[in-house]
């Protein structure tokens, strides 16, 4: 799909008149209540304050979240445990994760001698991977995988975790050790968190999430660029295969949300714009899509960057966060969620 239609911001990031939607809803409440406070007589002041609190929440940040999803951040973080558990099993040929949630899968790893190996066979693998992803669409259930790229200093693995009842497409060996090789040696860690990173045993660990490809220039690839960035790297890509009925009545939607917002748009006097324009093209080739039997997926990116001391760590997370700027990309920090980040890019995606 992503050859078709271009990758564009997600449905997650939709706009309505330039703004976010919760940004709207605090915006309008924030001045209604103030309105309501500078017209009426005898109204207290926590009315006005309340609405301050409300247009400040609206207020975006540099990182791109706004001051209230900050806040939200910093309050859960500031209740929750500093410790987490992480615990791999391995039964027979069934490996389960434990953190934040539970994970059971089967662990396989792409057979190839080398990068060199990998030259003209990585578009047939990656075809391989849509075939294996529209035949999981056919499914009455939506259904999870994960690929993951480890760069270990001078060796490069690239794993693939499925659930326990598929199998994986062709060219990919069983590897019952791959949890174990994502979070660890040990069948046990503890992991504890900090506000920037999280420490594992004699690891210091900072997890960064793509936010958004739409500025990836057409044609090149788009996460070549970041794997050189630190020799100690993982690339954890996460897939949600949508069910197919659900995701014909999504893509439906969204492309009523859109329009319904497009022409709620023109009726207040404001013009379309080219991006609003291409977005609904976007959408509308998207259902096309689906329709005809194209798997509808949720893709999250995380970039795992590891190092052995703090100052090393802060390197190699600004030479990565420059490069995918360089390359298109734009990177969520994750400040107050590297636990909870942490959990989530592990094989099966335990803290899903």
């Amino acid at each position: 799909m992503s050859e078709l239609l271009g990758l564009g911001v997600a449905d997650a990031e939709s706009r309505w008149i330039g703004v976010r939607r919760h940004q709207a809803i605090l915006v309008i409440v924030g001045l209604g209540l103030l309105g309501h406070w500078l017209t009426a007589s005898n109204t207290p002041f926590v009315e006005a304050f309340a609405g301050a609190l409300c247009l400040a929440g609206a207020a975006p940040t540099t990182d791109g979240l706004t001051i209230g999803e900050r806040s939200l951040i910093g309050l859960h973080f500031a209740v929750r445990s500093r410790w987490t558990s992480l615990r791999v099993r391995v039964t027979a040929d069934v490996v389960t994760v434990d953190a934040r949630g539970e994970a059971r899968l089967h662990g396989f790893e792409l057979a190839h001698r080398g990068r060199l190996d990998l030259s003209g066979r990585d578009h047939d693998n990656a075809v391989g991977l849509a075939a294996f992803a529209d035949a999981l669409a056919t499914s009455d259930a939506t259904r999870h995988f994960s690929m993951h790229v480890l760069c270990r200093r001078d060796v490069v693995s690239t794993l693939l975790a499925l659930p326990e009842d598929v199998s994986a497409p062709a060219g990919w060996t069983s590897r019952t050790a791959l949890a174990t090789t994502c979070v660890g040696p040990h069948a046990l860690e503890w992991m504890l968190e900090r506000w920037a990173y999280v420490r594992i045993s004699d690891q210091l660990i900072r997890v960064l999430r793509i936010r958004d490809f739409s500025s990836v220039p057409d044609g090149h690839a788009l996460l070549e660029r970041i794997q050189f960035a630190s020799t100690w790297l993982d690339v954890s890509l996460h897939v949600e295969v949508v069910a197919g009925t659900k995701a014909q009545r999504v893509a439906a939607r969204a492309v009523h949300r859109m329009g319904s917002d497009d022409v709620a748009t023109q009726a207040a006097g404001f013009r379309r714009t080219a991006r609003s324009s291409r977005t609904l093209d976007r959408l509308r080739q998207r259902e096309a899509l689906v329709v005809e039997g194209t798997a509808l997926l949720r893709v999250a990116v995380f970039l795992v960057i590891r190092a052995s001391s703090l100052a090393t760590l802060e390197r190699d997370v600004a030479s990565v966060t420059r490069l995918a700027f360089e390359a298109g990309l734009r990177c969520e920090p994750g400040q107050g969620r590297q636990a909870l980040w942490y959990c989530a890019q592990l094989p099966g995606g335990p803290g899903w």
